[in-house]
């Protein structure tokens, strides 16, 4: 999705947010950098939000969220909850194996066909480390031979064929550009799907491991608090911990690891 900086809130999931308990006013408030991050398809930082369970209980969790789009190319909004740990039987539509897991545990991105929603496609796997979900995209979706077209362009190189299919596989690749060491790769947290940075493997590894509130401790959140603004507040704390991670999955649940709304 392209972000409108003139009419940004034009953007903004409204329907789709209230499900989660965030009404237009709230969503409105959310802080610059987030609506920036929500509507440009870029997954935001931890958030506490309030879903209905079916018995019309209140659930109150924190989570994080991304907007990407169905194959139609409609707007769809994923919400991937914080759980204490990586589960393979709570990712029944991915089919993980032990060794795919330990892949993803690992940072690693992994590349299979999944069942979605009755449509098996290819789709690039990522496990985001504050959540323990698992992000996941059609390959498809990335355009990622016209993205390495650009960078190529842009940089003034050519990637080997081993190169370009290290790129495919999920594996990030480094680069001489210039004498300088470049590092590009599959990152699904990003907008395109696809990140460029200056530095080696070792800053990759690096980058990838830096969380959005690295600035705060990691169990700090965005909450609406009385003063009726988003503020950083503790809301991962033992009590929501065990709130999120003993939710029954709902019926979207069953068919991927982040809900879809």
């Amino acid at each position: 999705m392209e972000m409108n900086n003139r009419n940004q809130t034009e953007w903004l999931p409204y329907e789709k947010l209230a499900v989660l308990g965030i009404d237009r006013e709230k969503a409105d408030s959310l802080p610059q950098e987030v609506k920036e991050k929500l509507v440009s398809g870029e997954v935001t930082p931890l958030m506490q939000v309030s879903i209905s369970a079916r018995n019309g209980d209140l659930i109150t969790l924190p989570l994080k969220l991304q907007m990407t789009a169905d194959k139609d190319g409609h707007p769809v909004l994923m919400a991937y909850p914080v759980r204490a740990e990586l589960e393979t039987a709570r990712n029944k539509v991915l089919h993980l194996t032990e060794q795919e897991a330990d892949r993803l545990r690992k940072g690693e991105v992994v590349q299979k066909a999944v069942d979605v929603n009755g449509e098996k496609t290819r789709q690039y796997l990522q496990l985001d480390p504050e959540t323990q979900s698992v992000i996941h995209r059609r390959v498809t979706d990335i355009k990622l031979e016209q993205k390495l077209k650009d960078m190529e362009k842009i940089h003034d190189i050519e990637l080997g064929t081993q190169q370009k299919q290290q790129v495919r596989d999920g594996k990030p690749v480094e680069l001489n550009v210039g004498g300088k060491k470049v590092s590009v790769g599959i990152d699904l947290k990003e907008p395109q799907g696809f990140k460029v940075i200056k530095g080696d493997m070792k800053e990759w590894e690096t980058q990838q491991k830096i969380r959005y509130d690295k600035q705060h401790p990691e169990y700090l959140g965005l909450v609406m608090t009385d003063k009726n603004r988003w503020e950083y507040q503790k809301v991962v704390d033992a009590q929501s911990k065990e709130r999120a991670f003993s939710l029954h999955p709902h019926r979207e649940e069953k068919r991927t690891n982040g809900l879809k709304l």
